[in-house]
Order: C-alpha cells, then sequence, then structure tokens
C-alpha cells in the first residue's frame, strides 16, 4: 500500500467527475477501503486522509467541492459530485 497509489487514485475519482463522468459506486468502495487499510496500518492518519481528499477534490473540482472533506467529522466518506442533469418541463403549461 502507498500513498502515491492513492494519491493517483483519487486524483482520477475527482477528474471524472470535473470531466463530467459519473464514476461506479464499485470504485468509491475501492478507494475507501484503501484509504481505511492506510489508516489501520498507521501508514495514514484521519487527519491526513482528509488533507490529502481534500487536496485532491480541490485541484479537480474547487475549493466548495472540498470543504466538505475539511469539515468532515467521523468515518472517511468520498461523495459523488455529478453535476444535476437539466431539467425541462414536459408541458407548455
Amino acid at each position: 500500500m502507498s500513498l502515491d497509489v492513492l494519491k493517483r487514485q483519487l486524483g482520477e475519482y475527482f477528474e471524472n467527475f470535473a470531466r463530467g463522468r459519473d464514476v461506479p459506486p464499485a470504485k468509491r468502495y475501492f478507494i475507501e477501503g484503501y484509504i481505511q487499510a492506510l489508516l489501520d496500518s498507521q501508514s495514514l492518519s484521519y487527519s491526513e486522509a482528509r488533507q490529502l481528499i481534500a487536496s485532491c477534490c480541490e485541484a479537480s473540482l474547487g475549493e466548495d467541492a472540498a470543504r466538505v472533506y475539511r469539515e468532515q467529522q467521523g468515518d472517511i466518506v468520498l461523495h459523488s459530485h455529478m453535476r444535476r442533469a437539466p431539467v425541462y418541463p414536459t408541458t407548455s403549461q
């Protein structure tokens, strides 16, 4: 396990959202599990993990999107950052 692998995985995760692509839940669960393994092996602290996630998120999606990770308490959870699809009325009323 390595921090370089985690940084690459997080970069790809957030960059997909920045490009308007969806990310399968399995990918999110894999990254969360990888983070937990680093935490359990004491290769990473919770504060370091939160900072790394926030930094990777901010690099792709900006400061507003990263705020959720800086303020997150408890278990580390990655969020979906998909843009909302445009919704148009189906009737002329």
